[in-house]
């Protein structure tokens, strides 16, 4: 199983926490819900965030300097500890919203004393509560869940689930059996699991669209929101992230349905836990990408905590990394759907395969083929790259609006290590069946719509850049 020495430290540092957060106990008087847009639904509630969040599991420091580059990245949530000073910082220099977490805290702040920290703050979404609980914790978590949201049905809460690749003895069950004890027991308004597919020398984790698809529909079953994560990091097993690689994933987990996206990680981790544990509890590691491939692997005693990292989105010299601008890109694209994102509701989603691609991937619908590219679908008559031996495939994602529109997201999924969206560039046609009257293009730039003009075949062409997607409003026929 592919894990990251980070997620090790997050589970030995929660599960040490635990015990000691359920003997403490603080009260205080109820505190008045900030007014939102609430529909009750049984046992959930309806909570809307807007904008579209972006966010980071490791977040920035809270600086000036910092906080300007998440903003400046795209990032328009923030989480921090329920700190008195840290919230002053934060009130400083950051105008966006927030959450709170107790993660990576040698405090060990307790949840119900946190349930009262700053809650009249409008800016205030919820509560990160931990990360990637076996099956046993999860009870533990409905204890937390309902206690906040008793007092605070207007807060979020989360908690993010393990991958399907963890080890089943480790999870405690088997992984449908985990997904569903998670929905069943924490009936969560917003969910979300980890599963990081960029691997060394160009390999993908093959469990991926088997975890956002089990996502997807179980979030549905239990009218639940999703978030998706991004890796933007590396290690001895994840490679380097390309910019094809970064737009892949994220267009992916759009097509999927995310309501927002978690980056893994904004900030390197090794300055990021050592300013939250405010202790150097891991050494700097100066190296920006952890892999020499004229030396291999460069080995180092696991002695001392020390640990290596290649570039986030910052450095561990806490300077914008290689992929800054990349990330900013990607995040503003994502922005300018974001409101239309936020409303839909997702269809269904279909995989077109790749030239000599004998199966889609596990745990993914697959589209009745009449040739190499083509498929036979209700709207869509064709996908196909124009050179087919150069593709990877697409992801087809229907979706339609609360007036019930028409919408369509294909995703080039054209990436690889070392690969730039240019030069993943596919052109491609587009064909729609007899059903579609018009189609409209949303610009990922202005977020305005264009008319396209299809041929007499209904179809046309379009440069999808390696990992990019695009956004159609379709007109039907009555």
């Amino acid at each position: 199983m592919k894990r990251t020495i980070i997620r090790f430290f997050v589970l030995l540092l929660f599960s040490s926490q635990l015990s000691a957060q359920n003997s403490k106990s603080n009260s205080s008087k109820p505190v008045v819900p900030v007014k939102k847009e609430i529909v009750t639904a049984g046992e959930t509630t309806e909570i809307p965030i807007t904008p579209f969040p972006i966010m980071s599991f490791i977040p920035p420091a809270l600086t000036k300097e910092q906080l300007g580059w998440f903003k400046e990245a795209g990032f328009n949530v923030m989480t921090i500890h329920p700190d008195q000073e840290a919230y002053a910082k934060l009130k400083k220099y950051w105008d966006g919203n927030f959450f709170l977490f107790k993660d990576f805290s040698s405090k060990g702040y307790d949840y119900k004393a946190m349930c009262d920290f700053q809650t009249n703050d409008p800016k205030l979404l919820g509560y990160m509560l931990g990360d990637e609980p076996t099956s046993a914790m999860i009870d533990t978590y409905k204890e937390q869940y309902d206690y906040l949201r008793s007092r605070h049905p207007d807060k979020i809460c989360l908690v993010n689930m393990l991958p399907s690749y963890a080890n089943q003895v480790y999870i405690g069950s088997t992984y449908r059996a985990y997904m569903k004890k998670y929905f069943e027991k924490l009936h969560p308004v917003y969910a979300s699991l980890d599963n990081y597919p960029c691997n060394r020398f160009n390999w993908e984790n093959k469990t991926y669209y088997h975890d956002l698809e089990m996502m997807r529909e179980t979030a549905q079953e239990n009218n639940c929101k999703i978030f998706g994560f991004v890796q933007v990091y590396s290690s001895d097993g994840s490679r380097d992230v390309s910019e094809s690689d970064l737009s892949w994933q994220v267009n992916s987990l759009l097509a999927y349905g995310a309501k927002g996206l978690w980056y893994f990680y904004f900030r390197n981790p090794v300055p990021g836990i050592n300013d939250l544990m405010e202790k150097e509890y891991m050494k700097i590691n100066k190296k920006d990408s952890v892999y020499n491939f004229n030396k291999g692997r460069v080995k180092e005693a696991a002695v001392n905590n020390v640990y290596e990292f290649g570039s986030g989105v910052l450095t561990a010299d806490d300077q914008k990394g290689e992929r800054f601008n990349d990330v900013a890109r990607v995040n503003a694209e994502t922005l300018a759907w974001g409101d239309l994102l936020i409303q839909f509701n997702s269809l269904r989603v279909r995989h077109i395969l790749a030239f000599g691609e004998a199966y889609p991937p596990v745990g993914v619908d697959n589209l009745g083929s009449k040739d190499w590219s083509g498929a036979e679908e209700p709207i869509v008559a064709k996908v196909a790259s124009k050179v087919p031996t150069k593709s990877m495939g697409y992801i087809l994602s229907f979706f339609e609006d609360k007036n019930k529109t028409q919408y369509l997201i294909i995703v080039n999924k054209k990436h690889g290590e070392n690969m730039s969206c240019k030069d993943g560039s596919l052109a491609t046609e587009i064909a729609f069946t007899k059903e579609v009257k018009n189609v409209y293009l949303v610009s990922n730039i202005t977020s305005k719509e264009e008319k396209i003009q299809l041929t007499q075949n209904n179809s046309f062409e379009r440069e999808l850049e390696g990992g990019g997607a695009i956004l159609l409003r379709l007109e039907l026929n009555n």
